[in-house]
């Protein structure tokens, strides 16, 4: 929000009934401002939580297949069998 929209809401706003009821009338009216706005953030909130929710679903799926690739990979380099079946295939040419 840049200044000019906050000077243009946080305006004092005059009753005509004295100095006292002009700050309760500009009280209220930054609360109900606030409470707006709380209202906005908490709709904002709640649709990034369940996108949240819906990619680390979609995520999960992922990470499951690059542990078990990772799984796979150091199998592969513990035991040396590529470079075993590669002997054997260079053997039985």
């Amino acid at each position: 929000m840049d200044n000019k929209n906050c000077e243009i809401q946080f305006q004092k706003i005059s009753t005509g009934n004295g100095y006292q009821n002009d700050l309760i009338a500009t009280v209220n009216n930054r609360l109900e401002i606030t409470v707006v706005e709380i209202c906005k953030l908490q709709k904002a909130i709640s649709k990034l939580e369940s996108t949240i929710i819906s990619l680390d679903e979609k995520n999960g799926k992922l990470q499951r297949r690059i542990f078990w690739l990772t799984v796979i990979g150091a199998i592969f380099a513990g035991t040396q069998i590529v470079q075993v079946v590669d002997i054997l295939i260079r053997w039985i040419k």
